[in-house]
């Protein structure tokens, strides 16, 4: 007998118009449409932000650089201090060794990012279905709109590489749970079962642990979701249709032990392609550090780094990773799981000492705290973003107290109610150990999504049900409302409100912030038109009202800059450090002539920023006329794109030693000149090349391309003409081009994974 769920309105009243019911053409249009806006939204993202993995010092530098090493050397190696999940590092590796084999490694970043945007589209209709099987086809609806537009999956794809494999696989792995509930249910009375969804949602489970340790424990969520599926399915929905109900009454319910059996089968099918995903991991840490370490040791370093003594007593992680990076990677598992025990048993109330503090920073409007309370935007586009950063908060906020009531109704969805619950739970409890994370909320995030559009859904159903008239309808809708809009939801839905709005003070920030943009809004046009007095008074404004707000700090630090003031610019600047502030700190320090702390700042922006520091420069910074620019020194901010860092070159016999820079595949250098150009002007280029050979150096000067064969190792000066058409012109610009390699594959021994052409030290013009 096949299982079909009731819909309301199936028994309409006598004498009524027969329903038109929504044609298959009509759904699938809306939903192309939301993968389509899907698709703009996030390309649009993509184009307005600034940040690139391939700058940062954080968690997705580190996942890229050693997923390039792995692609270009097949060598796996760990994090200097942790082991981390290798399911990002195997699949970015995989995506760049297939753009060195098609002969353009630069692409590498842009092919990670399409991949991930690709996924985050297939999550639109996957949750469409998942919510239709679970609830009705309007929840389905509502709910692959958030999926769709919501900004921190619009935005996930582009700004964080270490979540979007997580959060898709997590997805995937719930959709094909319903799919096999659903597939069990229809065949729960033959001995036809539907093996290859479990397969599959264990095998994309395993790959989902892969990319973060705690799917591996969440499998007990699942295990129970199919410890109840397998039972005899009349308790479970009451508003099965009839004829499944009589199927039910000819098929009374399987023994416990017959249940037992099938579960066991059930599991087994779902385990052993788990399994077979993880263990060759397992294994591989077993041989390398002698140790069983299923997956990686972020959790518990993490755990131990918020609860340490050096964190209790103030002095910071800092302090904490010290002591793991003092000891080889094979024994800081036992060391950090030592310490837990050790200060649990001492001091156990540090485990919960910021409980309350950490879960009231959860239910905060993400983006209102991001663009009105930080003290900086740190590189994300949030002006250009704002319109759906303002509608993603709302649409959080009432699908949060939404999916309240839905979860406190009798399940209507069966036993899935455990598995959403389980990962809200690990999310509530990891952020309220550790510290909160916007990206440790997206399992929450997920599932109250889902229970909200569950919710929404039915008030559609009802809505529908008024307008038409139906009275048996509207009494199932009407039931059905009643039993989520329960005394329990209605206290939950309460209390969320009142943590939400109590928090902060909403209507004082977001007053404040908006009077802080309009004069930042008025200086930067004052600033574009050159006014820069008007721009000064403009940023002062804004400052009386957000006076630690360090971005607009570091716009008024510029103009200081531009004005020749350098006192001021230093003491607006103030204590509090950001990449982009030490990028103006360098400026400052270089124009009062203190060249050291300025390469100091530069370089360490450079380094740490995130972002590509020497496109920021090349638009931000105004520098000094030159003729003559030695790269690679730290002082050639605001001259030089498309570079690596700077080196340098040991000393010899005749010569001292000398820095240089790398260029990666395209760059450009810009040089404000003291005196316009004559004619006959030369353009000179100290260069040598990477691999044996001579390496095609393309230069674009005046729109005339010049090619120079720059020889491998050997330090050559190189000479352009400068076209007759810039004569009389003070600025020189300039573009150079080469093919890349990468010193790893070409040399084992070496630890260099970059895409490198030529080495450039020097550049001038007489």
């Amino acid at each position: 007998m096949t299982y079909t769920p009731a819909r309301w309105g199936t028994r309409p009243r006598e004498g009524a118009k027969p329903r038109k019911p929504i044609t298959i053409p009509w759904l699938r249009v809306y939903l192309v449409t939301l993968v389509l806006l899907g698709l703009a939204l996030r390309l649009w993202f993509l184009a307005v932000n600034s940040i690139d993995p391939r700058f940062s010092a954080a968690d997705d530098g580190d996942y890229y650089q050693r997923a390039l090493r792995l692609a270009a050397t097949g060598v796996y190696l760990d994090n200097s201090w942790l082991i981390r999940p290798p399911g990002h590092v195997l699949v970015f590796a995989a995506l760049l060794k297939l753009t060195m084999l098609l002969g353009n490694p630069a692409l590498g970043i842009g092919l990670i990012r399409g991949v991930q945007v690709a996924l985050s589209l297939l999550l639109i209709p996957l949750g469409y279905d998942m919510a239709r099987r679970l609830f009705n086809r309007p929840a389905g609806l509502i709910f692959a709109t958030l999926l769709a537009v919501w900004l921190p999956l619009v935005e996930l794809p582009a700004l964080i590489l270490s979540e979007p494999l997580f959060l898709c696989t997590l997805t995937i792995h719930c959709w094909l749970l319903v799919r096999w509930r659903d597939a069990w249910r229809e065949r729960w009375d033959t001995r036809q079962h539907p093996w290859r969804w479990l397969v599959a949602a264990g095998f994309v489970l395993g790959c989902c642990a892969l990319t973060r340790s705690p799917a591996l424990y969440a499998a007990v969520f699942s295990l129970l979701f199919m410890l109840i599926e397998t039972r005899e399915p009349r308790r479970r929905l009451k508003s099965a249709a009839s004829g499944y109900r009589r199927a039910v009454r000819d098929h009374p319910p399987a023994p416990p032990r017959l249940w037992l059996g099938r579960f066991v089968k059930v599991a087994l099918v779902f385990l052993l392609p788990f399994a077979a995903v993880v263990l060759p991991w397992t294994l591989r840490n077993y041989l390398t550090y002698g140790q069983l370490i299923l997956i990686d040791t972020t959790g518990p370093i993490n755990l131990w780094m918020a609860l340490s003594d050096a964190v209790n007593q103030g002095r910071g992680e800092n302090e904490a990773k010290s002591i793991l990076a003092g000891m080889p990677q094979a024994e800081r598992q036992h060391f950090v799981s030592a310490e837990l025990g050790r200060i649990l048993r001492e001091d156990p109330a540090r485990l919960t000492r910021n409980f309350w503090a950490n879960f009231l920073h959860i239910w905060k409007a993400q983006f209102v705290e991001d663009f009105f309370v930080k003290v900086g935007f740190f590189t994300r586009p949030l002006r250009a973003i704002a319109p759906l950063g303002a509608l993603s908060d709302v649409l959080w906020l009432v699908f949060s107290v939404f999916s309240l009531f839905a979860v406190t109704a009798p399940p209507r969805e069966g036993s899935f109610r455990l598995v959403a619950l389980g990962w809200a739970a690990y999310a509530c409890l990891t952020v309220m150990l550790i510290h909160v994370e916007p990206r440790y909320l997206l399992p929450l995030w997920l599932f109250m999504a889902l229970y909200g559009a569950a919710a929404l859904g039915a008030l559609v159903q009802w809505g529908v049900a008024l307008r038409e008239d139906r009275a048996n309808a509207q009494a199932d809708a009407l039931a059905y409302l009643l039993s989520w809009w329960n005394l329990a939801g209605t206290l939950l839905g309460g209390t969320l409100l009142v943590l939400i709005f109590t928090y902060r003070d909403y209507p004082r920030i977001i007053s404040q912030g908006l009077q802080r943009e309009s004069y930042r809004n008025v200086a930067a046009q004052a600033y574009a038109a050159g006014d820069l007095q008007a721009a000064v008074a403009a940023y002062t404004q804004m400052l009386t009202v957000a006076p630690d707000f360090i971005d607009g700090r570091t716009e008024l630090a510029r103009v200081y800059l531009d004005l020749g003031q350098l006192e001021q610019g230093w003491a607006t600047l103030g204590q509090r450090q950001t990449h982009r502030g030490d990028v103006v700190r360098g400026a400052l320090a270089r124009a009062g002539g203190e060249l050291a702390l300025a390469a100091t700042y530069f370089k360490d922006a450079e380094v740490l920023a995130g972002e590509d520091v020497q496109t920021l420069t090349l638009a931000w910074l105004h520098p000094a006329p030159v003729t003559a620019l030695q790269l690679g020194n730290g002082l050639d901010f605001g001259y030089v794109q498309g570079f690596s860092f700077g080196e340098l070159l040991p000393a010899t016999a005749s010569e001292p030693p000398r820095s240089y820079r790398w260029l990666r595949e395209q760059g450009q250098i810009v040089l404000p000149l003291p005196a316009p150009l004559r004619p006959g002007a030369m353009l000179h280029l100290r260069l040598a090349g990477g691999v044996a050979g001579a390496t095609p150096l393309t230069v674009t000067l005046g729109g005339v391309t010049t090619v120079l064969p720059v020889q491998a190792g050997v330090w050559r000066v190189y000479q352009v003409v400068v076209p007759a058409s810039l004569v009389g012109q003070s600025r020189l610009e300039f573009g150079l081009n080469a093919p890349t390699f990468i010193p790893i594959e070409l040399n084992p021994a070496s630890d260099d994974a970059r895409l490198l052409s030529v080495m450039v030290s020097d550049v001038g013009v007489e």
